[in-house]
């Protein structure tokens, strides 16, 4: 009797102990979340989306959100796992006072999503909302139904495509523009071609970087050109390149390119350091 007892006792520790953590996950439920995301790619995670998962409504203590997701065929779970908490929200001067929100983030990989409608299940506690996402080539569409516990209030989100190099030069004076357009045809003579991008809220790219050769003005006398190429070798030929000619410029050129397959990067301050991140 007495080992049935002890049996059924830690039953109900172990049920309830599960219950008792579900409802701290609960927190669509309690305070809804909002979906903020974008594509982004880097050295370490390749081409990804971001998605971050925010309370829409604040509170005075903070937390951070550990989720977990899974992709099995047409089918994205996502789920809370663990609300970790971090103590009271700092103060700040604002209409905000002492509350704040939390949040947290997974990063799907681009190689995971295939062109086609997924599933897209969010779960926290016992709350589960089944959106939509629909993949396309560079272009993500998030459909969240109607409901009271998960929004979304950015529907379409878009990839720089593959293979683009992009960024610009900058330069001092008209006379200077000679040794930026010495650059641009030494690029062009290794092959990198003026690319088409279409015009989209990209994560890097503003509208008005769009055009390849397209120049800027500011006073007193600054310039600088928009450099926008396609180009599926390696990206240390073009920082080669870029040196060669930061350096005969006499550090004169300004020089910022970045590759949109892993955002590897070519800085070369004017009348400072050059420098080159590589995956």
């Amino acid at each position: 009797m007495k080992r049935l007892l002890h049996t059924a006792l830690l039953l109900w520790l172990a049920l309830s102990t599960g219950c008792k953590d579900r409802d701290e996950l609960n927190v669509m439920n309690d305070q809804g979340l909002g979906l903020y995301w974008h594509h982004e790619a880097d050295g370490e995670r390749g081409r990804h989306l971001l998605m971050s998962f925010i309370n829409e409504k604040p509170s005075t203590d903070k937390f951070d959100y550990k989720f977990d997701f899974e992709v099995q065929g047409r089918v994205i779970d996502v789920r809370l796992v663990e609300k970790i908490p971090r103590g009271k929200c700092p103060v700040f001067p604002s209409p905000s006072g002492d509350q704040c929100h939390s949040w947290g983030n997974i990063y799907i990989p681009e190689s995971a999503l295939s062109d086609g409608t997924y599933q897209f299940r969010l779960q926290t506690g016992k709350a589960i909302v089944t959106s939509e996402l629909v993949v396309g080539r560079n272009q993500y569409e998030m459909k969240v139904p109607v409901n009271p516990y998960f929004t979304n209030n950015i529907p379409f989100v878009y990839a720089i495509p593959k293979n683009i190099v992009f960024g610009s030069i900058s330069y001092f004076g008209l006379a200077d523009g000679l040794l930026a357009n010495a650059l641009i045809d030494d690029l062009t003579n290794a092959g990198l071609k003026p690319a088409n991008v279409p015009v989209h809220p990209y994560q890097y790219l503003r509208e008005d970087q769009l055009t390849h050769l397209s120049k800027s003005f500011s006073e007193p006398d600054s310039y600088r050109i928009n450099l926008v190429f396609s180009w599926d070798g390696d990206f240390e030929k073009v920082a080669e390149i870029c040196k060669k000619h930061f350096e005969l410029s006499k550090k004169r050129l300004g020089i910022g390119l970045w590759h949109s397959n892993f955002m590897e990067q070519i800085n070369g301050e004017q009348y400072g350091t050059f420098s080159v991140y590589l995956r």
